[in-house]
This record gives C-alpha cells, structure tokens and sequence, in this order.
C-alpha cells in the first residue's frame, strides 16, 4: 500500500502542477501581460500548492485513511515520484496535442519549476495535515500541569 500511496500522491502533485502551470498561461493570455514567466510562475506556483493541499484534504475525509501518506518519507517520495511523471505524460501528451515530440528543455524546465514547488506544496500540506503533537513546535512544554501547580 506505500508504494500505490507514493505514485497516487506524485501523480496527484504533477497533475497540480500542469494545472497550475496551463491556468498560469490562461492568466497570461487573457491579462495580455508583456512578460509570460513573470504571469504564468507566480500563479502556477500558487495553484500548485492549493490544488495538492485541496487533493490531500479531500483524501482524509474519505472512509480509508490508507490513502494518506503516513510520515515525511512518504511525502518526499511522492515528491521525486512527481518528477517521473513529468516524462512519462509529457512526452505523449505534447505529441498527440502537437504533432512531435518535445524538447528536453521543456522536461527540464518542468522539472525545474517542480523541485521547489513542490517542495513547497510538500511542507505547507504536511504542516497543515500533521497532528499538533508531531509538528515541530517553538512553543516549550510546560513544566507542570495547571493541577499540580494549584494544590
């Protein structure tokens, strides 16, 4: 179940990101802006990290909490899974849609653009999702509890 939870959940952020990703162009296109990285990346990253949080909040209310990753290893796993699919989808997709195969520096520009999002999406979702007692807290545990102190 680990390894299906890592594909589901590498395939979940890549799929954020190419949503990201073709909203930021559309937000390009019909803004008319002059500079297309400066319209597209901001809003791609953002649409990333919402998307893959939104897709891993809708997966804990579902029956099965199997689905959810169960620790940090498992999130940065989907992360690197992410990256295959970037290849593998790619590649057919820009064929079919286009006619010919794609260049290497659109899988390296997608991958770049991945690294960092999604390691962004990685650690806001994990934050966000993780039980107060696993997350790292700045907040010092208190020497006594309120009982002890009163009697």
């Amino acid at each position: 179940m680990k390894t299906v939870r890592i594909i589901l959940h590498g395939f979940a952020l890549f799929a954020a990101n190419l949503v990201g990703i073709i909203a930021g162009f559309a937000a390009y296109y019909a803004l008319g802006a002059r500079n297309q990285l400066e319209t597209q990346l901001p809003i791609g990253a953002l649409l990333s990290v919402l998307l893959y949080l939104a897709c891993v909040l809708f997966l804990r209310i579902l029956p099965t909490a199997r689905l959810n990753p169960q620790n940090g290893r498992e999130y940065v796993s989907a992360g690197v899974c992410s990256l295959l699919w970037n290849p593998i989808l790619i590649v057919p997709l820009h064929y079919f849609t286009q006619g010919y195969l794609t260049s290497s520096g659109n899988i390296v520009a997608l991958a770049a653009f991945q690294i960092p999002v999604n390691a962004i999406a990685i650690l806001v979702t994990w934050m966000i999702t993780q039980p107060k007692d696993r997350q790292l807290s700045s907040e010092a545990a208190p020497c006594a509890s309120p009982d002890e102190v009163s009697s």
